[in-house]
C-alpha cells in the first residue's frame, strides 16, 4: 500500500483529501489484516489533518483499543479539533459525530 499519508498536502482538494480517508478506513477498518503496515507507522511524519482522519476513523467505528494495541498511534487519541474545516465530502453525514467534533465535513 502506498504510503499517502505522509505526503505533503499543499495545494490537495477535497478529492485527495476524500482518496486519503478511504485508504486510511480501509486500512484501520480492517485493522487486522493491515497491522503490520499500522504498526511502521510514524505519527510524527504526518499532518494533523491525516492525524485527525485516523482519529475521526477509529472513533467513529468505537476502535479506541487501536490507541493502546499500536502504541506508535497512540499520541493520536490526544490531537485537537483542525481549525478550519477540512471538506471531504460535498454530502456529510447528518448525525453528529467524531467528524463533526474534529471538524470534518464527511
Amino acid at each position: 500500500m502506498t504510503e499517502i499519508y505522509y505526503e505533503k498536502q499543499d495545494g490537495w482538494t477535497k478529492d485527495d483529501f476524500f482518496y486519503l480517508h478511504r485508504v486510511l478506513h480501509r486500512m484501520f477498518f480492517y485493522y487486522k489484516k493491515h497491522s503490520d503496515e499500522i504498526k511502521k507507522m510514524d505519527v510524527s511524519k504526518m499532518s494533523d489533518k491525516t492525524q485527525v482522519l485516523i482519529k475521526c476513523i477509529i472513533g467513529y467505528y468505537n476502535y479506541d483499543f487501536l490507541f493502546d494495541e499500536y502504541h506508535n498511534i497512540s499520541s493520536i487519541k490526544n490531537v485537537n479539533s483542525l481549525s478550519e474545516a477540512l471538506v471531504i465530502d460535498d454530502n456529510p453525514l447528518p448525525e453528529d459525530n467524531i467528524y463533526k467534533k474534529m471538524n470534518v465535513v464527511y
